[in-house]
């Protein structure tokens, strides 16, 4: 049906209707009238919910693509991680790190309780600790503490050796003697040295990854971290943070932004999602949309409450700049303009 033109439109009843209608809708909108219109809509749309599953209102396959879309797929603009990052260095300086304390974050309880977990994790302790002892990097440091510590002793072994009555002659004999002698002795001396250190390096490695092992299983070690812990909750975050400066922590920040732009585009990244979305779906398809509410959290006081925190500062800035009514009436004309309601003001009992 096609609406009515505005010659037809403009003094006729219609439009005295929608000039009504529009006026009793912004008078609702208004004052008490507001929050008790909101509280409402809110009960009916919850009435609604109680008799709707979420599989009636929406697919699995409907809730994947918004998800992949949004996560996924969406294209952020420049202005987001420049807003995230004025907003982590502003939370940086902020004066309140100054008088807040590592215990205030994480109590003692909380603190014993993650420790005593970390230290039930057996099998990715043992990773962790084979994997570390493993690695050229832990080789190299027991055997130049083997190497270090044979010269050291050979060194001690002569300072010794001066103090004994005679030895001291004995000694300078020896130097000379070495000093005459080819270099390629000395070489020899220290590849003997080199080579006993490379033989035993093996077995180092395999002690200290049995010594860590059977340290992390003792309560010594628990009662060490504790006492760090108590030595150390009472600084303040503040202490803590200035170990990174703000520009570590704003490099870092972009690093892991590129990261996860890099990440979100791996078919891993979109797979991980769908297979949650299926999860949730699994388990709340044949679940009231009231009850899908109630299970995380959400209350009708909280829809309320939030609610009146905002719908009122936006109706009047609406109504302040003379937004509100033509808003509504947007909402309105189109069917008031329409022949139906032209036919029924002609003939109300047709």
């Amino acid at each position: 049906m096609k609406p009515m033109h505005v010659q037809e439109f403009a003094g006729s009843k219609a439009e005295a209707l929608l000039d009504a209608h529009v006026a009793y809708l912004a008078t609702r909108l208004q004052g008490d009238a507001l929050e008790r219109e909101y509280e409402r809509r809110v009960d009916w749309l919850l009435a609604d919910a109680a008799r709707l599953r979420l599989g009636d209102v929406v697919s699995e396959a409907s809730i994947k693509q918004t998800a992949i879309d949004y996560a996924a797929d969406m294209k952020l603009g420049g202005g987001i991680p420049v807003l995230v990052g004025d907003i982590a260095a502003a939370i940086y300086e902020h004066p309140v790190h100054e008088h807040t304390t590592l215990a205030e974050l994480l109590p003692d309880r909380e603190f014993e309780e993650l420790l005593d977990k970390l230290l039930e994790m057996q099998r990715l302790r043992e990773e962790i600790i084979h994997h570390s002892v493993s690695t050229p990097v832990f080789a190299n440091l027991v055997a130049q503490l083997l190497y270090s510590g044979l010269r050291g002793y050979l060194a001690h072994g002569q300072r010794v050796a001066r103090r004994v009555p005679g030895a001291g002659m004995a000694m300078k004999a020896g130097r000379a003697l070495l000093d005459r002698a080819p270099s390629r002795l000395s070489a020899a001396i220290e590849r003997g040295i080199r080579d006993y250190v490379e033989r035993y390096t093996r077995s180092g490695i395999q002690l200290s990854e049995a010594y860590l092992r059977a340290a992390f299983e003792s309560d010594e070690l628990r009662q060490a971290v504790l006492d760090f812990w108590d030595d150390h909750k009472h600084r303040s975050v503040a202490s803590v943070r200035d170990v990174a400066g703000q520009l570590d922590i704003e490099e870092l920040f972009v690093i892991g932004y590129e990261y996860w732009q890099r990440l979100r585009r791996t078919p891993i990244y979109r797979e991980l999602i769908e297979n949650g979305v299926e999860v949730f779906f699994d388990s709340y398809r044949d679940v009231t949309l009231a009850d899908l509410l109630a299970d995380i959290g959400v209350t009708r006081e909280m829809i309320v409450r939030d609610g009146m925190r905002f719908v009122p500062q936006v109706v009047e800035a609406l109504q302040a700049r003379g937004m509100l009514e033509p808003a509504i009436r947007r909402h309105l004309e189109d069917f008031y303009r329409s022949d139906a309601v032209a036919r029924i003001l002609r003939d109300p009992a047709g």
